[in-house]
């Protein structure tokens, strides 16, 4: 798989567009899969080429409230087929995350608590391991101009 048969798909003008190039390069590698799991599902029915797209586009407002210590906000898988949405909330020293669904699924429980460090190492590392696979998958992309804001989240600039 070429990653410049995905790029001539899309024209990389925003950062939007250079995610779902790099989530569209990982779900035709076949290299790289999406996988999440929680709330009575061992695997969601999520993807590379449009869940991921979906969520990794999220991540950075998740980093930057996180980074503040403020554990309150959402995370929406808001694809057809998934349409699930996450709610983080902080209660005392933990989070609260609740599943909320969209269709005939429903989460059992709905309800799962973290630590306040467990939820920051996943969304840190979740975001890390995404540009780690793409300067390796897809380089061009990964060096794309307009990904300079989220690489700044990890020191990567």
């Amino acid at each position: 798989m070429n990653e410049k048969d995905v790029i001539s798909d899309f024209e990389l003008d925003d950062v939007v567009a250079v995610l779902i190039s790099i989530c569209e390069v990982f779900e035709q590698s076949e290299m790289v899969s999406f996988v999440v799991s929680g709330f009575g599902q061992e695997k969601w029915p999520v993807d590379c080429r449009t869940d991921l797209a979906t969520v990794i586009e999220q991540i950075p407002d998740i980093l930057e409230k996180v980074s503040k210590g403020i554990f309150s906000f959402e995370l929406n898988f808001y694809e057809q087929g998934i349409e699930r949405q996450l709610v983080f909330e902080e209660e005392g020293g933990l989070v609260r995350v609740t599943c909320m669904s969209r269709t005939n699924w429903i989460p059992n429980p709905n309800t799962i608590l973290f630590d306040k460090v467990e939820v920051s190492t996943m969304f840190n590392n979740f975001h890390k391991k995404f540009l780690e696979y793409s300067s390796v998958l897809c380089t061009d992309l990964a060096n794309n101009p307009l990904l300079e804001n989220w690489k700044k989240w990890i020191g990567y600039t």
